[in-house]
């Protein structure tokens, strides 16, 4: 499963107040890219000492079907965080911000197997930023599912992200102006993908990027600054459709382009995980 299924299960279930400041934050994802990812090195931002966020009560049960067995993740006032019909697998990879292809050693039950999850973070403190949030996740992984793991290096296929034409921007490449909101979002109909950023650094640019071409995107353009666009393409696989594709988008309307390479990424490899003790 791709991370940008990944973002439409679980990062855009969070509040609006979280998705706001995740489009302030300048990522990794890449992580991707995670790998969208949360920081340069590939490690998790969340196990970082400079994030020491957990949760002082949590409890985990197995989900039991009710007829709605839509599974979501959110993060409420008050430090709160519910989780309804969600896997450990899920947990990881939004702890991680990575890609099946970059986690190994998970389980068949943490895929199987769904939790419903409710928890409090210690003197309720608030979540205000996608670094607290993994690390967050990492902790409860940590306390209650007994993670551990470690990083290896993996050299893997990347793009560049380039300027089409050095010291040109494409059309519908515009620099945000004050009255710009932090916000992207990629819809897809099934024959169309749109896509629309408001106040985002290349570096979130090439973050939303990696999600659709499925493989990590660096920034190598230069700029600075936000920016803003809208723009379509025809999805993967639509030969009937009169759009062009994604590669064709990207230099003619914003002057960018994604030019094949090789470059290291960090993996996860899980060494232990254990299903929860009784609460």
């Amino acid at each position: 499963m791709q991370l940008a299924v990944v973002d439409a299960m679980v990062i855009s279930a969070l509040s609006s107040r979280l998705l706001l400041l995740a489009m302030l934050h300048s990522a990794v994802l890449a992580a991707q890219s995670q790998f969208p990812s949360a920081s340069t090195s590939g490690v998790p931002v969340l196990s970082q000492p400079n994030a020491p966020m957990h949760f002082d009560v949590v409890s985990i049960h197995p989900h039991q079907p009710d007829g709605d067995d839509s599974s979501n993740r959110r993060i409420l006032p008050g430090g709160r965080f519910v989780a309804t019909n969600t896997s450990v697998h899920t947990l990881v990879r939004v702890a991680f911000i990575a890609d099946d292809d970059r986690i190994s050693g998970l389980p068949s039950w943490t895929n199987d197997e769904t939790f419903d999850i409710s928890g409090t973070t210690v003197n309720r403190m608030e979540v205000n930023n996608p670094q607290q949030f993994q690390q967050l996740l990492l902790s409860l992984l940590q306390d209650r599912f007994q993670l551990k793991f470690h990083t290896e290096k993996k050299e893997v296929p990347v793009y560049r992200l380039e300027l089409a034409n050095p010291g040109k921007l494409g059309p519908a490449l515009k620099p945000s102006t004050p009255a710009s909101q932090p916000n992207t979002s990629t819809n897809s109909n099934g024959s169309m993908v749109t896509m629309k950023v408001s106040k985002a650094s290349v570096a979130d640019i090439a973050a939303t990027l990696a999600r659709q071409a499925h493989r990590p995107v660096e920034d190598h353009t230069g700029l600075t600054g936000n920016y803003d666009f809208q723009v379509e393409w025809s999805a993967d696989g639509n030969a009937d459709s009169s759009a062009p594709s994604l590669f064709t988008v990207l230099p003619e309307r914003l002057g960018l382009k994604l030019r094949s390479a090789k470059g290291t990424v960090d993996t996860f490899v899980v060494d232990q995980i254990a299903r929860p003790a009784a609460n």
